[in-house]
């Protein structure tokens, strides 16, 4: 491989000048190119600073190899270069390109942390192009079959084109943002890092379980739309297959609302849509139930709520709201600030969720590949993390592969969604 000059990006904040540097190394050059991270024990001193790795695919040839590097990593990643000027990138480029150069970025600083600790890595980063003919010729390159750590593609069709063209052997994919399910894919070595709904799920109805008590009644406000519908009926059966006295009582408008809830016990109010111009009108009808007529209510939403903006309004610290959720950032940490520092310093801009979820998938298996070496796979699920963004707690599932179940929840107050005490 062809060792090239550091893609650090200590561009001042500039997008531009980012995504300018990568494109140079991606559309531009014309040979392999390897960025290898070695820790400061490495015997063998590095050739250079920390240089990623870049793949020319106009070269690409399919490659049969039985050795795998036992640090090898590959890197897959939308970047969609091949749409872009590489002269003058334009906003529509840069904006293209986000999701992965922060991802890409935050992947790095977690590997820079490993290396530091003393571990040592070869890091090939390939462009997906967000595009699935790519992705399969991206299956077949030596960079990806000598690799002991695939991670990516991250978009659902790409997912499943590479993953059934390419023969990973030992080695495992890993499916950084996708949010779909995991038997979409059925691929055993299949990684899915953000949980699945039907994880939000069980872990909603396991606390509105421990919740409720004899008096209470569970309300299931039905507004018929697709998160709904995908949410409140595996919850619905979830809820009494753990608890089969209690009371569950589905309901689609306010007036059958009205006439359900209850004076005597409290109100377990289940509202899964995440539209805003379904969600005001209910949340007026709540309050209008708990300040003028004293109804007890106790509000569960959607996990995408956490994107939503709320303010004093609507009420959500009176009704003790509570959402499920697979990330989040506590940005007093200590450990947080400091991956926030060192992010700025390297990169000139403050980190995205991206770049969060990109450290923490890069520290966990990175740092399992470190410690044990193509036997990785082995220690996965005895292994749990908490990380900047993202906890990990993987369950195994023959068919399609390690699936995280590391869920919290998260109450409203003080103007936001916080972890529970």
């Amino acid at each position: 491989m062809t060792l090239v000059q550091s893609l650090r990006l200590r561009l001042n904040g500039s997008r531009f000048l980012a995504i300018t540097m990568v494109m140079s190394l991606f559309v531009l050059g014309c040979t392999p190119k390897v960025r290898v991270l070695r820790g400061p024990d490495s015997k063998t001193p590095p050739p250079g600073k920390e240089t990623p790795a870049v793949k020319d695919k106009r070269e690409e040839k399919p490659v049969e190899t039985d050795k795998v590097d036992v640090n090898n990593i590959a890197l897959l990643l939308p970047f969609e270069l091949d749409k872009a000027n590489p002269h003058a990138p334009s906003a529509a480029d840069i904006k293209r390109s986000a999701l992965a150069l922060d991802f890409y970025q935050g992947f790095k600083v977690g590997l820079d942390v490993l290396a530091d600790e003393g571990a040592n890595f070869k890091l090939n980063v390939l462009d997906t192009r967000d595009d699935a003919s790519q992705n399969a010729r991206i299956a077949k390159l030596e960079e990806v079959q000598r690799a002991a750590l695939v991670v990516g593609p991250i978009y659902p069709k790409e997912i499943q084109v590479f993953g059934f063209n390419a023969s990973l052997g030992e080695a495992l994919q890993i499916s950084p943002l996708a949010a779909s399910m995991p038997s979409e894919f059925n691929l055993p070595n299949l990684v899915t890092i953000t949980a699945p709904i039907t994880t939000h799920v069980r872990a909603l109805a396991m606390d509105i379980a421990k919740q409720y008590q004899t008096g209470d009644v569970v309300i299931i406000y039905d507004t018929q739309d697709a998160a709904s519908r995908q949410f409140l009926s595996p919850l619905k059966a979830e809820i009494q297959r753990l608890k089969k006295d209690i009371k569950v009582v589905e309901v689609q408008d306010e007036e059958r609302l009205e006439s359900t809830v209850l004076l005597g016990g409290r109100n377990l109010v289940v509202l899964a849509t995440t539209n805003r111009y379904q969600i005001s009108p209910v949340l007026a009808n709540l309050r209008k139930l708990h300040d003028e007529l004293s109804y007890q209510i106790q509000l569960y939403g959607h996990p995408n709520w956490v994107k939503l903006d709320f303010d004093d309004s609507h009420g959500l610290g009176a009704f003790n709201t509570r959402i499920t959720t697979s990330y989040y950032v506590d940005k007093l940490d200590n450990v947080v600030r400091r991956f926030d520092q060192r992010y700025y310093e390297q990169f000139g801009v403050t980190p995205t969720e991206f770049a969060y979820k990109g450290y923490d998938a890069a520290y966990f298996f990175g740092g399992l590949l470190a410690k044990y070496g193509t036997e990785y796979k082995k220690h996965i699920l005895k292994e749990k993390y908490v990380g900047l963004h993202n906890a990990f707690e993987f369950e195994y599932n023959p068919a399609w592969g390690y699936v995280n179940q590391a869920i919290s929840i998260l109450q409203y107050r003080n103007g936001n969604f916080q972890p529970l005490d």
